[in-house]
C-alpha cells in the first residue's frame, strides 16, 4: 500500500497556442506508479504542460518535483513490489512495469514525430529523420534524467511501420549527450574552458525548440551554472568579473554576451570570428565601463503600514493543495481520500491486468475496467474539488474572525491615540476634537478590514465558480452544500450509526473478554482466542476514532458551508477581455513565424549538428496528416 503521507499534486496548463495558460486536469494521489502513468499519458509537447509538487507531510508543505524524481520512485515501487513473496503481487507488478514502459514509449513517439498543433499542415511522419530520434532522446533525458531502456525501446519500435535500426542509436546518443551536459553544467570545476564553451554551446542549441516550463527551466539554469563558473575563469573576463561581481551591471553583461558569442562560434571556429566577437566585447566593455549603475534604495521597514487584518487577504498555493490542507484539519475528508485514493490505484492495476492477460478475449472485460478507472477518477477528482472548496471557505471564515479581532484591536488603538487628550484638564473643543479623531481611526479601520474581507470573499467566489461553475442558482448552490455534506460522512443518520457503533464493538469485546476469561466453549460456537480479541479490540477503536473525526469535521464542515451564502453571488473577477486574447493569440502565432524565420543551426560539439539544430526547430518535413 502507499505511503498515506506522501501526496503528489499534478497539475496540467493548456500549452496549445490556441488555449495558452487555460488550466486543464489534475491529479492528487498518495501512489508514484499512478502518479507517473498519469504524467506520461497528459503531458504532452504544445498541448498540455504538466507541474508536479510532492509533500511528505500530508500535504502541509509542498516542494516542487521534477519527473526524473517522480520517475525514479515509481520504478523503486514497483522494484519493491516485484521483490515480495507473493507470486500474484509479483506479477502484476510485472504488468505495471510493462504498462509503465508503453505509456512512455507513447509519451517519447510524441517528440519524436513532433508536429506544431497551429501547423496549417498537420502530419506526423512514419519514418522520423535520424535529427528526430535525437531530439526526443534529448527531451526524454531532460525530462526522465535516465537514457530510454530496452524494454521501452522495444515499445517504441511497434509503432512504427518502417523499422529504423538506427533510430534508438541516435534516441540514445542524444540522451547520452544531454545527461553529459547536464552533469559537467552540475559540475564545471574540473573542465577545461573549450569543453565548456562547448557544453555551453550545446545547450544553448536545445533552447532553440526546447518545451517550455520545466524542461526549458532545466536548460537554463544549466547555462547559468556554466556562464557563472565561465565569467570567473575565462581569461578574458575574470578581471571583468572581479571589478563588477553585480550580474546586472552592464560590463558583466558584457562579458556574458561575449561568452555566449564564444560558445556558438565554439572554440576551433574561424579565426575571423572569433577576432570579430573579441572586438565586439572590447567596444561593449568600453561602453560599460563607463556606465555608472543606478543606485536604488530598498523598501524602508519603517514606512510600510501594518494590515488591517494580519495574513489576508490569504491566497492558497492551488486547488489541490487546499484540498489535502483540509484534509489536514477534517479527519472525515481524510478518510473519504483515502478511501477514493485507493479505489483508483486498484482501478489502475485492474486496467493493467485486463489488457495484459492473454487468456481472456479483448471485449467485456477491458470495457468494464476502463469503465471502472474512468468512474473512480471522476470520483477522486470530485471530491479534490469539494475538499479544495471546504478550504477556501474555511479561509473566508477564519477571515472573518480575524476581522472581529482586528475591529477590537482597532477600538483599543484609538483608546490608546486619543488617551492623552481626555487624561488631563480640556475644554470642550478638546474633547469634541478627540472623539472626533477616535471615530477617524475608528472608520479608516472599518473600511481597511471590510476592503480585506471583500478582496478574501471575491478569492472565495471565484474558487467556488472554478471548482464548480455549473452553480448559477440557488437551487444549485443548495444541492452543492447537501453534497458537500453528505459526501463528508456528515449526512443525516451519521453521528446516530457511529455512535450505535461504538456500543456494539463494545458490547461485543465485552462478550468475547468474558468467554475468553471463562474458558466455556458454547455449543455451535468456536472457542474465543487472543486473535480475536486482538481484532475485537481493534474494531472498537476505529469505532471510537471514527466518531471523534466526525465530532470534529461537522463544525468545521459547517462553518465552511455557511461562508458560501455570502459569496455565491458576487461578480466574478474581471476576466481578460476577448480582444485582449486575441491579441494574445496573435502576437503567439507571429512570434513562432519569426522563430521559424531566424533560428539557424549553431557550431557546437556535438555529432552532426547541423541535422540535429534543424530537429530542435520545427516538424519534419513529410509524412502523412493526422487521422
Amino acid at each position: 500500500m502507499p505511503d498515506t503521507d506522501l501526496l503528489y499534486a499534478l497539475s496540467s496548463t493548456y500549452n496549445h497556442p490556441w488555449l495558452s495558460d487555460v488550466a486543464g486536469p489534475d491529479l492528487l494521489i498518495n501512489d508514484p506508479v499512478v502518479a507517473m502513468r498519469w504524467y506520461l499519458t497528459h503531458e504532452r509537447e504544445e498541448e498540455l504542460l504538466v507541474t508536479m509538487r510532492i509533500s511528505d507531510d500530508g500535504g502541509a508543505v509542498w516542494q516542487d518535483l521534477h519527473p526524473d524524481k517522480l520517475l525514479a520512485q515509481a520504478e523503486r515501487t514497483l522494484v519493491e513490489r516485484a521483490q515480495a513473496p507473493e507470486h500474484d503481487e509479483q506479477r502484476t507488478a510485472a504488468l505495471l512495469a510493462d504498462a509503465l514502459a508503453a505509456e512512455a514509449a507513447d509519451w517519447l513517439d510524441h517528440r519524436i514525430r513532433y508536429v506544431q498543433p497551429d501547423d496549417p499542415t498537420p502530419y506526423r511522419p512514419e519514418t522520423p529523420a535520424m535529427s528526430s530520434w535525437r531530439r526526443g532522446g534529448q527531451i526524454w533525458a531532460l525530462a526522465l534524467g535516465t537514457v530510454p531502456n530496452e524494454r521501452v525501446l522495444t515499445h517504441l519500435a511497434a509503432q512504427y511501420t518502417d523499422p529504423q535500426p538506427e533510430g534508438p542509436k541516435w534516441l540514445q546518443t542524444g540522451a547520452r549527450g544531454t545527461l553529459d551536459a547536464l552533469a559537467l553544467a552540475d559540475d564545471p570545476t574540473h573542465a577545461g574552458i573549450p569543453r565548456l564553451l562547448g557544453t555551453l554551446g550545446y545547450l544553448n542549441q536545445l533552447t532553440f525548440g526546447i518545451e517550455i516550463g520545466q524542461l526549458r527551466d532545466r536548460v537554463e539554469h544549466a547555462q547559468q551554472n556554466l556562464m557563472d563558473h565561465l565569467i570567473t575563469h575565462h581569461p578574458q573576463t575574470s578581471a571583468v568579473a572581479k571589478d563588477h561581481p553585480d550580474p546586472e551591471h552592464p560590463a558583466q553583461q558584457a562579458a556574458r554576451a561575449y561568452l555566449h558569442h564564444l560558445s556558438l562560434i565554439a572554440p576551433s571556429g574561424e579565426e575571423r570570428l572569433l577576432d570579430g566577437a573579441a572586438h565586439d566585447f572590447a567596444e561593449a566593455l568600453a561602453t560599460a565601463e563607463a556606465v555608472q549603475q543606478p543606485t536604488t534604495a530598498g523598501p524602508d521597514p519603517d514606512s510600510t503600514e501594518p494590515e488591517a487584518i494580519p495574513g489576508y487577504p490569504k491566497f492558497l498555493a492551488g486547488d489541490l493543495q487546499a484540498a489535502a490542507q483540509w484534509r489536514q484539519v477534517s479527519p472525515a475528508a481524510q478518510r473519504a481520500a483515502d478511501r477514493a485514493m485507493a479505489g483508483l490505484v486498484h482501478a489502475s492495476t485492474a486496467l493493467a491486468e485486463a489488457y495484459a492477460d492473454p487468456e481472456q478475449p479483448a471485449g467485456p472485460r477491458e470495457d468494464q475496467a476502463v469503465r471502472m478507472q474512468t468512474d473512480l477518477n471522476r470520483e477522486l477528482n470530485e471530491l479534490n474539488a469539494q475538499h479544495a472548496l471546504l478550504m477556501h471557505a474555511s479561509v473566508m471564515a477564519e477571515a472573518e474572525d480575524a476581522g472581529v479581532r482586528a475591529r477590537h484591536d482597532a477600538i483599543e488603538s484609538a483608546a490608546h491615540i486619543t488617551e492623552a487628550i481626555l487624561s488631563r484638564p480640556h475644554t470642550t473643543d478638546e474633547i469634541l476634537a478627540g472623539q472626533k479623531k477616535f471615530m477617524a481611526h475608528i472608520n479608516e479601520a472599518e473600511n481597511d478590514i471590510a476592503q480585506t474581507l471583500g478582496a478574501q470573499r471575491q478569492l472565495t467566489r471565484d474558487a467556488l465558480h472554478r471548482l464548480f461553475p455549473h452553480i448559477n442558482t440557488s437551487r444549485g448552490l443548495h444541492q452543492l452544500r447537501a453534497q458537500l455534506i453528505d459526501h463528508s460522512g456528515l449526512g443525516f443518520g451519521a453521528y446516530n450509526e457511529a455512535w450505535q457503533a461504538i456500543g456494539e464493538t463494545g458490547q461485543t469485546l465485552e462478550d468475547l473478554e468474558a468467554r475468553y476469561r471463562s474458558g466455556i466453549v458454547e455449543p455451535g460456537r468456536p472457542p474465543v482466542t487472543a486473535e480475536d480479541i486482538v481484532r475485537a479490540r481493534t474494531s472498537m477503536q476505529e469505532a471510537n476514532d471514527y466518531f471523534t473525526g466526525l465530532q470534529r469535521s461537522r463544525p468545521l464542515t459547517l462553518r465552511a458551508v455557511q461562508v458560501l451564502d455570502g459569496v455565491a453571488g458576487l461578480e466574478p473577477s474581471s476576466p481578460d477581455s476577448i480582444a485582449g486574447r486575441l491579441n494574445q493569440i496573435t502576437a503567439l502565432s507571429r512570434q513562432r513565424a519569426q522563430q521559424s524565420e531566424t533560428e539557424a543551426p549553431s557550431a557546437a560539439p556535438v555529432i552532426n549538428q547541423h541535422h540535429q539544430a534543424q530537429s530542435l526547430q520545427g516538424p519534419q518535413a513529410a509524412g502523412t496528416r493526422l487521422p
